[in-house]
Formats: structure tokens, sequence, C-alpha cells
């Protein structure tokens, strides 16, 4: 009958329709692109600017007592004042002035390390490291991957391992970084991984200047130091690059002479 044959026919288009339906299938998705070898997985914290920075290390130092720079500056113990003069040689127990503290303004701690070029290659070395709040700014604003700091007085350096303890348990290290406070002398130090190195020197004798000289020599891949009104003497290794006057916490403004000197030699023996 026809009309039979209408209606098997349209049955066997529908069932071809959806044989060839279920025979398409839909275009696959690409897959997302694998996380970078680099460690991608954990992203990496965007470094703060010094001015964040320094409000969250100065919220931290205040909850340490006698952490402050006018404290250090008010009363250093007789025991300390005497064996960091000594480190200095006849100079420095003559003066009676090296045990003096201080450090750069946050600004311009900033400014320094611009200048030198810090990156992610770089350790970085404050030879008479205080407190270590010059490391803590550099770690929080700079793309360092580690920072040593080297300090002869005893209550200086357990201020500064107090105040790491403290941004290790509130976060505030970035992750991949590592800082590193040695109680110990700046002429004597392992300073072998050091490409940076930064010395408030104001008041180091020459004496000592020629021993941190010859140390910091060893380290085969120093590029730059950094220091502040008083440079090297005259030495094999290092030259002059340049200088400019910048803010300090004892001289907001007119500021100290800060020098720049670049590696001339090859390593010390």
């Amino acid at each position: 009958m026809k009309t039979g044959s209408g209606s098997f026919v349209l049955s066997c288009l529908v069932v071809l329709t959806l044989v060839g339906l279920a025979g398409c299938k839909a275009p696959e998705t690409a897959p997302a692109p694998a996380a970078a070898a680099s460690g991608s997985s954990a992203p990496r914290s965007k470094p703060m600017t010094w001015r964040v920075a320094t409000a969250h290390l100065e919220d931290l130092f205040a909850q340490i007592p006698n952490s402050s720079i006018d404290d250090f500056r008010r009363e250093t113990p007789e025991e300390e004042r005497t064996r960091v003069n000594a480190s200095h040689g006849e100079a420095g127990l003559k003066d009676n002035n090296a045990h003096v503290y201080g450090e750069p303004a946050p600004a311009t701690t900033d400014l320094m390390l611009d200048h030198v070029g810090i990156n992610e290659q770089d350790v970085l070395y404050d030879l008479g490291c205080g407190r270590g709040f010059f490391l803590m700014q550099a770690l929080l604003t700079k793309p360092l991957r580690k920072a040593v700091g080297v300090e002869l007085a005893t209550s200086r350096i357990e201020i500064g391992k107090r105040a790491l303890a403290l941004m290790l348990a509130q976060g505030l290290m970035p992750p991949g970084k590592t800082l590193d406070l040695q109680e110990g002398d700046m002429t004597k130090a392992n300073l072998e991984d050091a490409t940076v190195v930064y010395m408030d020197s104001v008041f180091f004798s020459d004496e000592l200047l020629r021993a941190v000289a010859r140390n910091m020599a060893k380290a085969k891949d120093l590029r730059s130091v950094v220091m502040i009104m008083k440079g090297l003497p005259a030495n094999p290794w290092f030259e002059l690059d340049r200088k400019e006057r910048l803010k300090m916490s004892w001289s907001p403004k007119y500021g100290s002479e800060v020098l720049y000197y670049k590696r001339t030699a090859a390593p010390a023996e």
C-alpha cells in the first residue's frame, strides 16, 4: 500500500538520520597549556613598593622591645661597644665611634638597589647589618633570591633574628627567598656566593676596610659594592665607578655620599 510504503520510507529516513548524528563527534577541546617548568604552579609573589614594605617592617619591629634605630643609637652594651671598636684596629679603639648605628632611608635603599641592577640571581650581603632592616626591605621589594647579613654586635643580630622569625610566622617572606643573619667578623665571613655587597661604612677604619676588600675579592661572582661616605682604600680588585648624595636616617635633609664600586680584577687567592 502506498500509505504503508510512505511510512516505511519515512521511518528509514529517520533511522538513517539518527545513525548519522550518532556517528558525528563534537570537536575536541584543546587541552589547557601545561604549567611552565619553572614552577608557575606556585605563582611568584609580586614585589612590594618600598613604602608598603617599610610599613610592614615598622609594624613588625614594633612588636619587639628596644628594636628601633633610636634604641640602637641610645645604648650599646659596653662589651659590644668595645668589641666592635676593637675589630677596627687601633683607630677603632682610639676614635670610639665604630659601634655607632645607622641605616639608609628606605627610599635610599630602593634607589641604591635599583642603581646596581639587582636581579633574580643576585645574593646580597650586608656587612655590619645591625638588625637586618636593609636586607628585609630588599627581599620584599626586589627580585633577589637570597640575602645574608653579618654583624658583630650580639644584641643587634638577636633582634634581627627575632624579626626574621616574625616575618616567617606572619607570611611576609616571599616564597623561594631566604635571609641568613650571622653573628661574626666581616673580615672573616664566607662571601663565596656574594654578587652584591653593601656596607654602611661611615665609621669603618682603613685597617678594617683593607681586610674587607681582600675578603670580598675572594668572591668570584661579586660584581658590585655599595658603601656610604667612606670608600675602599686603594686595592687591585675594586675601583670607584660613581657616587651620589642620598638621604639617610641620620641626615634626611642633606644626605650622605653613596659610593658604587665595580670589580676590576680576578678573584684573590
